[in-house]
């Protein structure tokens, strides 16, 4: 009788063990977001590294053209 709802679709009744858990979706959203945090933990340092370095080449090759529209080459 519970699983007619899905045949039907129609929600399921009120107090059924049919309903979606609402935990459920957030365990597994914070699953998804945590666990490869955990496991590429020792990577993660080397990425942000990258990026800062990354961040620092650009901002020396953007240095000299901020400095012709800026006059201390600052905004």
């Amino acid at each position: 009788m519970r699983n007619d709802w899905r045949n039907n679709q129609l929600p399921p009744p009120e107090g059924s063990e049919d309903q979606p858990d609402g935990f459920i979706s957030i365990a597994i959203v914070a699953f998804v977001i945590v666990a490869p945090l955990i496991y590429f933990r020792p990577e993660l340092g080397a990425v942000e590294v990258w990026m800062i370095d990354a961040y620092h080449a650009v901002d020396g090759w953007v240095a000299p053209i901020r400095g012709l529209f800026f006059a201390d080459g600052r905004i």
